[in-house]
């Protein structure tokens, strides 16, 4: 049930041949409002709820030979209580009942104001964004590839070297990827400076960038490695060195940058260690029989996560100078796509490419256990390739194919709210901890910083205040009366924690 309010149709009111079908809401505030609708403004809710929404309630069919001998009383009723049960679906929904199209059409705005994402700044590329690094040193990475097949075929034939192309000489190749590098502009928040730009012949996968040796790592289709250094004592205006390094077999699907050596995985299912500073591959052995799909890593607790389209997730040990797989872990899906490590509390989550699965388990207690155990599972839209975790805010970040990120809620799993982020695929997420600003970059070429509200609902807002202080009053109560320094933790903490997991 909506707590917020109830909907009910109580009756219909027709003249001639239009029916007007009167909406009733009411607040737990006691507010109340009435509102007609036509049947064809309900469809033309229902045709804009689709293309954000999974499941939506059925809304009541027209009956066309009404067209032709009108409407009975009893079909009239039928629909009327079909559309009830329809509204009633709707608003049980959270992530619908927060959207502007339903606030709108039950003009919801006089009981309580929903705060959506602002958008605070967006700009242009060239090409779909595959990746987004961005650093503390006011330097950004963007790195780009054609998302046209047919461009890309066109590029690959334009680029091949026949026999006769050395006599010619020189031909200039078509790029399908690129990486650019971006410097701060004292201007403003968002204001970026282009410095350089790299251009590839293939497709530029994956991307990661060390700031303590300004090392840049570029994961490209035809299984090289770009390593890069760039210039810090030049203001990152370009780069000082670049070696590309035929390392794999076929696509490079992630890789990282520790003490020296780069960490790669491929589709060729290998995982590889090149030590940059001595020269030599380190390691190189196989995992699994199917292509890995997805690497991350956590340098304060050692290890790295690499996931394979299969669905198996792996657990490695990358303290000593051979990696070595400490547990294999069964999701029951395929195709990881994207994988996040919560640093704080040893919390793992993965999404599923195919099916939209997303996984959650404890890294630390999996480990301990030697058991692959899956903590929680959440359906979330298919062709899913970005998740982001909010510890703070206790809630998931996924980007979705149809250009859509969907918010939900860790304490019950259910979906928050619905941005319409971009009109393409969501192809890259980086959440901000610390500024409560998502990153979103797409197919469409375009790059997105959004604010978010510390809580969607306007009066949510002075009632978190409210209990803050509270707390505050009641620590510092508890604090002389023991007369010690001892650190409570807040109540707000608690309830934002994964610890609330559904088993």
């Amino acid at each position: 049930m909506n707590e917020s309010i109830n909907v009910t149709i109580p009756l219909y009111q027709q003249e001639s041949s239009n029916v007007q079908y009167v909406i009733d809401i009411k607040t737990r505030n006691k507010q109340q409002w009435q509102i007609s609708k036509r049947y064809s403004q309900f469809e033309d809710l229902h045709k804009k709820l689709i293309p954000l929404f999974q499941e939506l309630p059925e809304l009541p069919k027209k009956a066309f030979i009404t067209f032709l001998v009108g409407k009975s009383k009893e079909q009239l009723e039928e629909r009327r209580a079909g559309l009830e049960k329809y509204l009633q679906q709707l608003i049980v929904r959270r992530e619908i009942y927060h959207s502007q199209l339903l606030r709108d059409f039950l003009q919801l705005e006089q009981c309580e104001e929903i705060l959506p994402p602002n958008l605070l700044h967006s700009f242009k590329t060239i090409m779909g964004i595959r990746d987004i690094s961005l650093s503390d040193q006011g330097v950004m990475f963007l790195l780009q590839a054609d998302m046209s097949v047919l461009n890309r075929v066109d590029a690959y034939v334009n680029n091949m070297k026949m026999p006769w192309d050395s006599e010619q000489g020189e031909v200039k190749t078509i790029p399908v990827g690129q990486v650019e590098c971006y410097i701060k502009q004292e201007e403003g928040e968002f204001c970026y400076k282009k410095v350089w730009t790299k251009e590839y012949s293939t497709q530029a996968i994956c991307m990661f960038y060390e700031p303590i040796t300004c090392t840049l790592l570029i994961g490209l289709d035809s299984g090289n490695i770009n390593f890069i250094k760039v210039s810090e004592r030049d203001s990152f205006e370009k780069y000082e060195q670049s070696i590309e390094i035929e390392i794999h077999m076929s696509r490079i699907m992630g890789l990282f940058y520790r003490n020296g050596q780069i960490h790669s995985v491929s589709k060729d299912t290998h995982y590889k260690v090149i030590d940059m500073e001595q020269g030599g591959l380190k390691s190189d052995f196989s995992i699994g029989k199917h292509e890995l799909t997805s690497l991350t890593y956590n340098e304060q607790r050692q290890i790295s996560v690499v996931g394979n389209r299969n669905g198996q997730i792996y657990i490695l040990n990358i303290k000593p100078a051979q990696p070595i797989v400490m547990l294999q872990v069964e999701t029951s899906t395929s195709f990881i796509r994207g994988l996040v490590l919560d640093y704080q509390k040893n919390y793992l989550i993965s999404v599923s490419y195919d099916d939209g699965v997303i996984c959650v388990l404890d890294v630390g207690k999996c480990l301990q256990d030697n058991v692959g155990k899956i903590k929680t599972k959440i359906q979330a839209k298919i062709k899913t390739r970005e998740v982001q975790w909010s510890s703070k805010r206790g809630e998931l970040f996924v980007g979705n194919d149809d250009g859509t990120v969907t918010i939900y809620n860790a304490l019950d799993l259910q979906p928050q709210f619905v941005l319409k982020a971009h009109d393409k695929a969501i192809t890259k997420l980086i959440w901000q901890e610390s500024t409560q600003i998502l990153i979103t970059g797409g197919k469409d070429e375009i790059i997105k910083w959004w604010h978010f509200p510390k809580k969607w609902k306007a009066g949510d807002q002075d009632e978190q205040v409210k209990s803050k202080q509270l707390i505050e009053a009641k620590m510092e109560n508890i604090l002389k009366l023991q007369n010690q320094n001892q650190k409570i933790d807040s109540d707000e903490e608690d309830e934002t924690g994964l610890g609330n997991w559904h088993k």
